[in-house]
């Protein structure tokens, strides 16, 4: 990924005029000269420190290279071949981030690009916001909502970046990552969110997480947990999912928005400390929309995830709609939408996430949204009532009714009839291709 970035680096510097004197460009020049390709790992990470310094100060944590002296020539001649081709730069540095996400083994996991984008979708990300990712990985959820700025027409530069996060690698490929894509962010660490917030007081127009799930140990030995204030409830000592969730609504500004990955189990668990304060949420009405997704989005999660979406105010306004909703609850069962990619990994296809955004937009009465109904089997909109009589449940398909009974019974017996002929077909086929074979071996 660095190899990516110091090229980035010497074009762009091209681009604005400087010429080819700079040190990224002299960096990226020296390590693309064939000769360089005997030093192997020495000569890259040379070349490579020497092109970025200027990265690096701003990033005192963008390059902190592994030992490449084992590194050989001929290991080293086909990676900056294939940059140095390479006509999209932004496309090859994610493809990378695709490929950490199945192999990494180190703990380091990034959100997957099409869940991210989910997420910027019902974020709907403005002009002027500030964007905050306590828990930032790749940065990917950051500048997908840049992504999503600029596609609806907006300047994508007029968005403020902040994120933090303990890990030191995913802070590197972060600044990567917002280096590569053009952007500018404010990143923080390698230091976890709960031991040192680097944005103590700041609150933000939209806040979005994919945090560890069900993350034992992040109370550092309780002293967390009895020294941060927690208005919905002290989050027990062995899970943080309603550590992080308190956390998202804490740091939106009293018009944010807030969007918040979390395993299914969250949203029914009975647990007394984890019950307590979900209901809590749900009381104070900062809860606004719970999504069922489905299992395998996210790589190393083999469990359904679901998204949890909050705001301090439903009350119509501008970066909300027209539909007063407090008191109100939407819940939207996509469980079922996943589409298989490859052995063990799944991705929502692109109808699937826009139906989600657009259920979403209706229900708020978004501007240029339809009119919003419930939908069988999709999605039901339930009051503070109706969640407290099933004990603050809100998973939704524990609340969304199914398709009626009737056309169910109809589909299976036409499927039933369909299937009768089909299988009738293959016995007749069968007959025909013994008494042939038959026919044959009898000939010999």
């Amino acid at each position: 990924m660095a190899v990516i970035l110091l090229r980035h680096e010497a074009d762009t510097d091209r681009d604005d005029g400087r010429g080819d004197y700079t040190l990224a460009c002299e960096g990226w020049r020296e390590l693309s000269r064939g000769g360089l390709r005997h030093d192997g790992g020495h000569g890259l990470a040379r070349a490579l420190h020497r092109g970025l310094s200027a990265r690096e100060r701003e990033f005192p944590v963008l390059l902190d290279l592994p030992n490449l002296d084992g590194l050989r020539g001929h290991q080293v001649a086909p990676l900056i071949d294939w940059v140095a081709a390479a006509p999209d730069l932004t496309e090859i540095f994610e493809a990378c981030l695709d490929r950490t996400q199945t192999t990494s083994k180190g703990g380091d996991y990034y959100t997957p690009s099409d869940v991210a984008r989910l997420l910027a979708g019902v974020m709907e990300p403005r002009e002027g916001d500030a964007v905050y990712d306590p828990v930032c990985g790749s940065g990917g959820l950051l500048l997908r909502a840049r992504e999503y700025l600029e596609a609806s027409g907006g300047h994508a530069d007029e968005l403020a970046l902040y994120g933090q996060d303990a890990s030191r690698i995913a802070l590197q490929t972060a600044a990567m990552n917002v280096s590569i894509h053009g952007a500018a962010a404010h990143l923080q660490g390698p230091e976890s969110t709960w031991v040192n917030d680097r944005f103590p007081d700041h609150t933000f127009d939209v806040v979005v997480a994919n945090p560890p799930f069900n993350q034992s140990g992040w109370d550092e030995g309780g002293y967390l947990r009895h020294s941060l204030p927690w208005p919905y409830g002290v989050p027990p000592a062995g899970n943080a999912n309603f550590a992080w969730a308190q956390h998202v609504v804490k740091k939106m500004r009293p018009t944010g928005r807030g969007a918040l990955l979390l395993p299914t189990g969250a949203a029914t668990t009975a647990k007394a400390g984890e019950g307590r304060i979900r209901a809590r949420l749900v009381d104070d009405d900062v809860l606004s929309c719970v999504v069922e997704l489905p299992a395998g989005l996210i790589p190393h999660v083999r469990n359904p995830v679901s998204l949890w979406l909050f705001t301090k105010s439903k009350k119509p306004r501008d970066n909300w709609g027209r539909s007063d909703r407090s008191g109100q609850f939407l819940l939207i069962n996509a469980s079922d939408t996943a589409a298989s990619v490859t052995r063990g990994r799944r991705a929502m296809p692109e109808a699937a996430k826009k139906r989600i955004i657009k259920t979403f937009a209706a229900w708020r009465g978004a501007r240029g949204s339809q009119p919003y109904e419930d939908v069988p089997a999709w999605c039901t909109s339930v009051s503070r009532d109706e969640i407290a009589a099933k004990e603050y449940d809100v998973l939704p398909s524990h609340h969304i009714a199914a398709p009626a009974v009737e056309s169910v019974t109809v589909d299976a017996h036409e499927r039933a009839a369909d299937l009768t002929d089909e299988l009738l077909g293959l016995f007749e086929t069968s007959r025909r291709l013994e008494a042939e074979l038959r026919n044959l071996l009898g000939q010999l």
